[in-house]
């Protein structure tokens, strides 16, 4: 599995999944109180997306 996606990251070199996209977030703080908020909003903005799933299903 990891031969196909690794495949599929060479033919699109822009993309970026969100684990590298929350790292370089993090990456670009100032200061250790900068990288707690950071870690705070990450944290809660997956809570919030997370909200609706129950058993894997999105609730309306």
């Amino acid at each position: 599995m990891s031969k196909l996606i690794e495949l599929i990251k060479a033919f699109m070199p822009g993309f970026k999944s969100q684990h590298d996209i929350d790292e370089a977030f993090l990456a670009e703080s100032s200061d250790a109180c900068d990288l707690e908020r950071r870690m705070r909003l990450l944290d809660s903005d997956a809570r919030d997306s997370a909200h609706g799933l129950v058993f894997g299903t999105m609730m309306p």
